[in-house]
Order: C-alpha cells, then sequence, then structure tokens
C-alpha cells in the first residue's frame, strides 16, 4: 500500500532498506533516479531483483509522471522519443491519435522496466487560469477530456503498462496564487456537470487507478474551517467515487501534498492515518526515508491503538494486489536491459510523434494573413525573434551546459529564412537594445509562454509594448505553452499555439510560419469573453465543395480516412473498403477535400435497396470527418448532400442511418459520444432509446450441445440438414418468398446461392412427407466463411477482423406457427455445428435484435447500435 521516492540513479542503501525490511513494494521514479535508458533499464532490473530476493510474490511497481508535453520525464528526444502532451493532442482532434501516442510512450517505458504511468489528466479547464493543471489538460470541453483520456488510458494499457488517472475530482483550483477547493469555487452542480463527466466516462471503460486531488482534503482552502475533519474526504471517495460513479479499483494519494502534511514532517503520521482511513489504497510518500519510515510506522501505531481497523487494510491491499497479479509478471519484471531496444523503438515512433505535432499546431486567428511570412517580406529582410527566459523542458546531466529551450526554433527558422535575428527578454521587459532591433527588422515574431501566471505577468506587459513599437510591421505572436496568454486580445491579429517548447513543437512552428504546412490544429479551449463561440466550432453556416467519390482517386485516401477515424476499434485494409464502397449500380459517396492540399478531409458513403412494388430504402451508411478538421461544417455539408441525393431517388419511402448491404454497421454505434448522437437527431433522424440490434461473437471450437433439442426435435418429426440443389432448394425460395419477402435484402441472398454454387449454406428445418414425399419446409438459415463465393462474407468484414477462420450466420426465419417450439434455436444450433466442422474457429451474428437465444448458447455481444430511421 505504499509507494516511495529516493534519490540516486543506482540503488541507494536507503532504498534496498525499504524493500528489504519494510516490504516497500511500489517505487515512483523522479528525474533525480534518470539519466540515460541503459542506466534507468539497470536501475529498475536491480531493484526488481532485490524484491525477488525479498521473497516478494508480485514484482515492484514502478512507477513514472509521463504525462508527455511539459512533464516529460524520460522523453526528451535523446533518452527516449518526445511526444506532445495532452493539450497538444486535444487540439488533434483525434483521440485515436491519443491511443497510438500513448500505446508509443508504454512500450519505450516498459522497455526500460517501468510498468506504471501517473496519466492520464482528466481534469478540465473550466475558466482562463482557473486551475494549475493548465497544458496539461486535454481542453476545456468535459466530454473531448473523456473521449481523449479514455484513448490514452487504453493506449498505455495496450502496450503494457498501467495507469492511474488524476485527478479526482478535480485539481485544487488558484485564486491569486492561492490553493482553493474546487468545492469552495463550484456548487456541487457544476462540478457534476464538469469535472465528473470524463472520469465518468473513464471509469465506465475501464481504469486501472484513480489519483486523489488534495482539494478533498481539510484545510485545501484558504478559510477551510474544517480542520482536521476528513468526512468530506471519506464522502467523496466512498460515496461520489465509489457508489455513485461506480469505481472498484485502486485509489492514490499523495499525502506530502496534503494540507494536513503542511510540508512539516511531523505531520506525515497523522496524513497517512487519514488518507487511508478515509479510503485510499495506495500512499505515495513524496520524501527522505527518515519521513516514509514515520508514516509506515504510523500505520501500525494506529492498528495497535485501534484508530484504525484491519479490514480498512486488507481491503486495500486487495485492491493493489488484484492489480498487481493483472500486470507484473517476474519474467518480463527481471529481464535483461536491451540497450538497442529503446534506440529502435525511438526510430518507429518518429513518425507518430511528428504526425501529432504537425496536427496540433493551431493558427487561432491570423486577421492580417501574414502567414506565410515569406509573402509579406524579402530574402533581405532581417526578421526578429523575441523570446523570453523560461526554464529548460528537461533536466540537463551534471556538467552538461544548459541550453535555451527557443534555440531550435531560432535554427528553424534560419533554415527557411537567412537573416533570422534571435533576442531573449527577462522578466524585467525590453532594453534599448531590444528597441533598436524592432525598428531594424521589417517583422517580428513573439514568443510567450505561461504569461498568465503571476510570476510571468511582465510578458503581457512586454508584448504590448513591443505591438507599440511594431507599427504597421508584421508581428506573428506564438504562444509556446499556455494558449490563455494573448488569447483574448484581438489586437494581436496573428496567433499561433504550440502548446509546449518542446524542439519538435517549435520546429513545426517554424514550417507552418513560412507556410510549409497547413496548421491542421483546432483549439481545445474556449476564447474568453466568446461563451457563444468556440474557435473553429459550430460554423454550421460554412459550406463546402463536396464532389462524387471516384476509386480510382479516392479509394486509398478513404482507406487513411477510415484508418484516423475507426481503425482502432475497426480496422479495414483498403482491399475490404474497396469491396465494401465499389458497389456501382445501388451506391454514391461524396468526399471533401481541402482546397490547397487536397487532403480528404470527408466522406459520406450511400446505398439503396430496391423492394416490391419499385419501393425503395435508402441508407446513409457512413460519415466520416478527419478529427483535425471536426465542427467546421465538412460532417454538415456532407450529410445535407447525402440527404438530398436520397431523397430524389424515385420511389424511395424511408431512409436508415446505417445500411443493409453492405452491412457496414446497421444503426448508430451506441459507443459513439453523446454529443455525435444528437448531432443526428437535431437533423431530421428520429433516435430511440429502446431499439437496438446487436452484433454477438462465440468462440466454436469447444461448442458442443448440452440438451436434449435434438431428441425433442425428432420427436417432433423435425428434421435440420443442408439443402441440396434441385426440387428442394426451388422449394426453399418459395418458403423465403412467402414469409420473409418483405424483409429487405433477405431473399435476395437465398437467390444468390445458386449463382455462386454455395447452396449447402443453407441450411433447412423440414417435416419428412409421408411415403417419401417431399416434406413441409418449416424454416431456414445462412452460414457464410472467409473462404468461398458466399456473398454475405463480402458484405459482412467484421468477421475478419475478429480473426482468421471465423465464419458467420444469419438470416434465421422459421414458419410462424413452428416460432416458440425450439426450431430456431435447431437451426442455430446445427448452423454452429456446420461451421465447426468445416475447420472455422469462432461464429459471428450481425443484426440480431431478439438476441435471448444467442446468449444462452455463448454468444457475447461484440457491437452494439441504434436502429435509425427516417421516413420520407
Amino acid at each position: 500500500m505504499i509507494m516511495v521516492v529516493f534519490d540516486g540513479l543506482a540503488v541507494t542503501p536507503d532504498i534496498q532498506t525499504m524493500i528489504e525490511k519494510y516490504y516497500v513494494g511500489n517505487i515512483l521514479l523522479t528525474a533525480r533516479n534518470i539519466r540515460d535508458s541503459v542506466q534507468v533499464a539497470t536501475l529498475t532490473q536491480e531493484l526488481q531483483k532485490i524484491a525477488q530476493a525479498a521473497g516478494f510474490t508480485y514484482p515492484l511497481m514502478i512507477g513514472i509522471e509521463q504525462e508527455n508535453g511539459m512533464i516529460s520525464r524520460l522523453g526528451d528526444g535523446i533518452r527516449a522519443t518526445h511526444f506532445p502532451g495532452p493539450m497538444a493532442l486535444g487540439a488533434t482532434r483525434s483521440p485515436n491519435q491519443a491511443f497510438d501516442v500513448a500505446k508509443a510512450t508504454a512500450t519505450e517505458l516498459a522497455a526500460v522496466g517501468i510498468n506504471w504511468n501517473f496519466a492520464p489528466v482528466l481534469d478540465v479547464i473550466s475558466e482562463q487560469g482557473n486551475t494549475t493543471v493548465g497544458v496539461r489538460a486535454f481542453g476545456d470541453d468535459p466530454q473531448t477530456v473523456g473521449r481523449f483520456g479514455v484513448a490514452f488510458a487504453e493506449g498505455l494499457r495496450a502496450g503494457g503498462v498501467g495507469h492511474c488517472a488524476k485527478h479526482f475530482p478535480g485539481i485544487a483550483c488558484t485564486r491569486d496564487g492561492r490553493r482553493d477547493s474546487v468545492f469552495r469555487a463550484k456548487s456541487s452542480e457544476d462540478i457534476e456537470a464538469t469535472e465528473m463527466v470524463p472520469f465518468r466516462r473513464a471509469v465506465a471503460a475501464g481504469l486501472d487507478s484513480v489519483m486523489l486531488s488534495s482539494s478533498i482534503w481539510p484545510g485545501s482552502s484558504p478559510d477551510d474551517s474544517e480542520g482536521g475533519d476528513a468526512s468530506r474526504a471519506k464522502h467523496i471517495i466512498g460515496e461520489v467515487l465509489r457508489r455513485q460513479i461506480g469505481y472498484d479499483g485502486v485509489t492514490v494519494c499523495d499525502v506530502t501534498d496534503m494540507p494536513l502534511f503542511g510540508k512539516d514532517p511531523q505531520h506525515i503520521g497523522e496524513a497517512v492515518v487519514t488518507a487511508i482511513n478515509a479510503g485510499c489504497d495506495l500512499i505515495l510518500i513524496y520524501h527522505n526515508q527518515s519521513v516514509q519510515v514515520q508514516g509506515l510506522q504510523a500505520i501500525y501505531d494506529a492498528l495497535q491503538r485501534r484508530y484504525m481497523d484491519r479490514e480498512v487494510i486488507y481491503r486495500a491491499s486487495s485492491l493493489v494486489l488484484r492489480l498487481k497479479d493483472h500486470y507484473f509478471s517476474w519474467r518480463t519484471a527481471l529481464a535483461a536491459p536491451d540497450p538497442q531496444r529503446l534506440q529502435t523503438l525511438m526510430q518507429l515512433h518518429q513518425s507518430i510523434a511528428r504526425k501529432a505535432y504537425e496536427n496540433s499546431i493551431t493558427v487561432v486567428r491570423d486577421e492580417r494573413t501574414l502567414i506565410p511570412l515569406s509573402s509579406k517580406i524579402t530574402p533581405s529582410d532581417e526578421v526578429l525573434l523575441l523570446t523570453p527566459v523560461v526554464r529548460p523542458l528537461h533536466q540537463r546531466v551534471a556538467g552538461e551546459p544548459t541550453i535555451d529551450p527557443f534555440e531550435c526554433f531560432g535554427r528553424a527558422l534560419a533554415q527557411r529564412h537567412p537573416r533570422i535575428i534571435h533576442a531573449p527578454y527577462t522578466a524585467h521587459g525590453i532594453t534599448q537594445t531590444h528597441v533598436s532591433l524592432i525598428k531594424r527588422c521589417a517583422a517580428i515574431i513573439f514568443v510567450t509562454a505561461n504569461a498568465t501566471r503571476p510570476n510571468s505577468k511582465s510578458q503581457v506587459q512586454t508584448a504590448s509594448a513591443v505591438h507599440r513599437l511594431c507599427y504597421s510591421k508584421p508581428m506573428i505572436n506564438l504562444a509556446a505553452c499556455d494558449p490563455y496568454d494573448l488569447l483574448d486580445d484581438r489586437k494581436y491579429g496573428t496567433y499561433i499555439c504550440t502548446y509546449e517548447y518542446s524542439s519538435t513543437a517549435l520546429e513545426t512552428a517554424a514550417a507552418v510560419i513560412f507556410g510549409e504546412r497547413h496548421a491542421a490544429g483546432v483549439l481545445p479551449v474556449q476564447v474568453p469573453g466568446a461563451p457563444a463561440l468556440r474557435q473553429q466550432r459550430h460554423v454550421h453556416l460554412l459550406q463546402w465543395f463536396v464532389e462524387v467519390w471516384e476509386k480510382r482517386r479516392d479509394l486509398y485516401a478513404s482507406a487513411d480516412l477510415w484508418q484516423d477515424c475507426l481503425g482502432r476499434k475497426w480496422p479495414l485494409d483498403a482491399g475490404t473498403l474497396s469491396a465494401l464502397l465499389d458497389r456501382p449500380g445501388y451506391s454514391k459517396h461524396f468526399v471533401v477535400r481541402h482546397t490547397t492540399s487536397l487532403e480528404l478531409l470527408g466522406l459520406c458513403a450511400t446505398y439503396f435497396i430496391m423492394l416490391g412494388n419499385n419501393k425503395v430504402i435508402g441508407s446513409l451508411a457512413l460519415l466520416l470527418v478527419r478529427p483535425t478538421h471536426r465542427d467546421l461544417g465538412i460532417g454538415l455539408s456532407l450529410h445535407d448532400v447525402a440527404v438530398r441525393h436520397l431523397r430524389s431517388t424515385p420511389g424511395i419511402t424511408s431512409m436508415q442511418l446505417g445500411s443493409i448491404f453492405p452491412r457496414l454497421f446497421p444503426g448508430l454505434p451506441v459507443s459513439l459520444p453523446d454529443d455525435d448522437t444528437r448531432w443526428f437527431a437535431h437533423r431530421g433522424w428520429k433516435l430511440s432509446d429502446s431499439h437496438f440490434v446487436y452484433d454477438l461473437f462465440m468462440p466454436i471450437t469447444e461448442f458442443v450441445v448440452r440438451d436434449n433439442l435434438s431428441a425433442e426435435l425428432a420427436d417432433m418429426g423435425v428434421v435440420i440438414d443442408n439443402c441440396t440443389p434441385g426440387n428442394m432448394f426451388e422449394r426453399l425460395l418459395r418458403f423465403e418468398e412467402q414469409y420473409f419477402g418483405a424483409y429487405p435484402g433477405w431473399v435476395e441472398k437465398f437467390h444468390a446461392l445458386k449463382e455462386t454454387e454455395d447452396i449447402a449454406d443453407a441450411i433447412v428445418a423440414f417435416a419428412p412427407g409421408k411415403r417419401g414425399g417431399e416434406g413441409e419446409i418449416l424454416g431456414a438459415v445462412l452460414i457464410f466463411s472467409p473462404v468461398g463465393n458466399n456473398q454475405i462474407s463480402r458484405d459482412i468484414p467484421w468477421p475478419k477482423v475478429i480473426g482468421e477462420r471465423i465464419g458467420g450466420l444469419g438470416f434465421v426465419g422459421v414458419k410462424p406457427e413452428y416460432r416458440g417450439l425450439g426450431v430456431r434455436k435447431g437451426l442455430i444450433v446445427a448452423a454452429i455445428l456446420e461451421l465447426k466442422q468445416r475447420g472455422l474457429r469462432g461464429c459471428f451474428i450481425d443484426w440480431a435484435d431478439d438476441i435471448d437465444t444467442y446468449t444462452k448458447l455463448g454468444f457475447r455481444e461484440w457491437g452494439k447500435y441504434r436502429e435509425v430511421w427516417r421516413k420520407i
């Protein structure tokens, strides 16, 4: 239940004692423990060896704070890849990129023996400057923070590293430089509508652990009168987090950050006991060994004096052990360090990091069209770069000279313009030398970094002074960290945000300034003073040029777009997507591309199906918008063109959101965010909260029939067998047309069996006729597999996504008077056994509404969709 820190690049006597004598099972690595990747890998392995020799059942939990961006303990571009931080990822508008970055981060951490990461940050920025979290947050929209937080947590898990979401229920606010409690600053309704939203979403998706905010503890408010009463904290952990939100995992508390501790080591015992009694499971003691031992001893004293119940210890430790059992193994913990492993990973991950940075840089405004700057100056003109003096982003090794973080920005600009003058400015503002340079140069690039913080507010005055001196000269302003720096002052007409001053972010910004790259980022926070408008959002009146999709030109770009939008959960290659989209005669698709780069930004797919009496059903099967360009009206433009196209089809009676054939999705996936669902509701689609359909899946290699179904059917005189060509097949077609002819596309799949010579894929239930007669057909089911020519396997792509040798069944239909007598179940079981006999490993069922029979047989939900229709 205890996590400690220590100073040293190698195992020290103090940390060895904490493991061997006090059995501490969790260690947090800080910057003081990190020199290079080989050293870290050696250190973690030595720590694990000590734990194993001490008789530990599970390896040590070795954690780190690797949020990326401005909080990047390991990744500095040299020791490990430097990835963009949370707010930069939020600016990409792509949770998929957050997943990719997190997974890559985790694989690099695991390569040096780190198995736990204190991320993602789920705090929400709700007002300018009201939180100390800054660019460590994904943004100010609770739903967006939740989506990105879940994606990041899933990415860490996919990379083999556990995660700790923080800081529940929101980090302490800052007012006039003082820490305050979110519970004093906000009403419970406000907290529920903002801070709670990401945590509810993340808990529903599954969290490994949660770090608690110091604002829950007594004394966190400047005038807190609660003293030592921890009832509020106990209520928040037990009632809100555990019962209301439903979280059943590990809670983590840094007791040295509690107001009770107050930086006084003498209060460590009270802080530790208070935290555990309130419901904390893992206690982080961020101090020296003496204080750590005092904290441990305080637990034993509290138990002896009955200030603490042993059941509290058993419950908390069991949660931690359950977590370790899930994640940790001695085989990986004791693996010999491979110096080349991390270098190889860094080479693989460069493209992931660079793509995310390129999609994050945001041009908030460019009112005088100063970008590209090369259009406003000549090669002989001088350009002045003014940058603040800031702390280095990464701690330097002893003896290594300190480097100005903005030197790389100056070099990147100099690669694009021959006459760049770089002049840093301090908290004292500009000097006469700066004034002379401003008057001499043809353009100014002015950089701020966290200018809204109390100790950096002089940057705002400096920006104003430089602006007055510029007169009509081009002045480009760049916020290299906090986007709020000059956000609400429109006199700074060209304003760019990078969200951090890492080298890759600044180099990418240089390329944007000189027009080499498009700034794809969208500001993930609201502009102060404009509550009704969010930067580049809700621009519903903006019309985009919509073109008809062409396979030769658009297929591979469409596959890339699919991968960006849906590829993590529903991966499809270009060949499979081609088979789904290329349906001449009854499909028409539409695209939107970037006006200058011609990059594909959006895709909308539509189909129609002919019914009897010249009636038509239309399908809006797919609507994708590149995550970096959402909320710009692209989806609306595609939607409106597609709906107009479908409505103009002669004989159309209704439209479906989803598709019948090919069956991409039978409806709106319920996993979509609520705001995406509401988007369709606002555009005339009738959404129901009660009509759902399901995709189901079951492994079948071990499937056996466990009841007397066969005997019961035999007693009824029912025989189930594969269909045969000739008269039986013709009678089957007549049966399907009579009972299921009104179902769109149903009978056509039975007719198609003859064309592809797959008649045996129909399994028929019939009652044999007397004296060898033909008998009566009672029902049928279709099966399909990845091999063969059966059209269904080309219409339903998801079995191939699940794995190799996955088949499926569908179109289960029984004569009305034989329903409820076991014939339907008999057909399903016969279909599964036929697939198993053919050597298939699993069975997929799509578009099932009555799933009771399937779930009793062992099928589990693979996808859930909301049926959405619209009458014409």
